[in-house]
């Protein structure tokens, strides 16, 4: 059972994290920054400007601006807050960012729904493609009777779930990887038009440690999420490399995300410390167990007490009472 302290030490640390988390999903929320996800991201708008793309976030159908048989907030909306997704029907799940994206191909009805998960534990106890693959599943769902109603399945859109890792494993690091569905002709060649199945693609970002050597989008968000880095530093890298101004609200969230990343870094350290020095504190009482056991079969071997009966009292095997008594001159 933990004691009072410890609860407090993990209810600190996870506050820690909360607010962490929070930061960091208000960070990526900024318009500029989710322009530049979409850009290195989504093929979609991989041709497009910077310039070109904004404009194209936030327009939503006028449909979901009204919640019909779901009650959830507009969609079209881009904030750093959760939006929860509630059904009668479906339970509930939690949205880091949710928002819509007009295609920039002058069809005015063709959008996207877009999620993006800042994601800190690598290894929650679950795989994280299978969670993306159930936020999928419900930015599908959740469509009925916001985008189309009945049976007008023509009108649903596509969906994407990006996940930002901020800490994955070394292997996983400075990794950009998509997930999606595609036809597979197990009989004849029939052909299937892509818009009619590709429907859902998850995308997994693994970041790494800032480095210029990084694809233009990990090395961006690597820099705009550093816990390390320091926020006057971000802003030079942002302005200079990416031409994204940042703002008051923008460098207190950097700020807010380097003095917690100390602060769990420190704690972190701490613990260690604390740790190691309990360990040391056990092998020195084991050592000194040791020496005494050793120092009892040195007495006995003076008074020509049988090995076999000193063997008996402290569980030393015969060879190794034969051997501690060569090395101090008593055989």
């Amino acid at each position: 059972m933990k004691t009072s302290t410890t609860v407090a030490q993990d209810l600190g640390t996870w506050q820690e994290e909360q607010a962490l988390d929070a930061a960091c999903c208000r960070l990526l929320a900024n318009k500029i920054i989710l322009a530049h996800i979409l850009q290195g991201c989504l093929p979609e708008y991989s041709r497009c400007s910077i310039q070109e793309l904004l404009p194209c976030l936030e327009s939503t159908p006028a449909v979901c601006s009204v919640a019909v048989d779901q009650d959830v907030p507009d969609p079209g909306r881009i904030r750093g807050e959760n939006t929860a997704d509630k059904t009668m029907t479906e339970g509930n799940v939690t949205f880091d960012i949710l928002f819509s994206a007009r295609i920039p191909n002058g069809k005015e009805s063709r959008q996207i729904f877009i999620n993006v998960e800042s994601q800190e534990n690598w290894t929650p106890g679950y795989p994280l493609l299978k969670r993306a693959a159930y936020y999928c599943a419900r930015l599908i769902s959740r469509q009925k009777g916001i985008v189309f109603q009945h049976s007008d399945y023509q009108k649903l859109q596509k969906v994407y779930s990006l996940w930002v890792c901020l800490d994955p494993p070394r292997s996983m690091q400075n990794t950009l990887t998509s997930f999606h569905m595609t036809e597979e002709q197990l009989v004849g060649q029939a052909k299937y038009d892509k818009m009619n199945y590709d429907m859902m693609s998850m995308i997994m970002i693994g970041l790494g440690q800032p480095d210029k050597r990084q694809d233009d989008i990990i090395h961006l968000l690597s820099v705009l999420l550093s816990t390390e880095m320091d926020p006057d530093e971000k802003k030079q890298i942002l302005e200079r490399e990416y031409d994204i101004p940042m703002t008051v609200e923008m460098k207190e969230e950097a700020e807010t995300m380097c003095g917690i990343g100390h602060a769990i870094a420190r704690k972190n350290l701490e613990e260690g410390m604390q740790k190691g020095m309990q360990k040391g504190r056990q092998e020195g009482k084991l050592e000194g167990r040791q020496m005494e056991r050793e120092a009892n079969i040195l007495g006995m071997l003076r008074e020509k007490i049988p090995m076999e009966t000193i063997s008996r009292i402290t569980h030393y095997s015969l060879d190794q009472i034969q051997k501690l008594g060569k090395l101090h001159g008593l055989l």
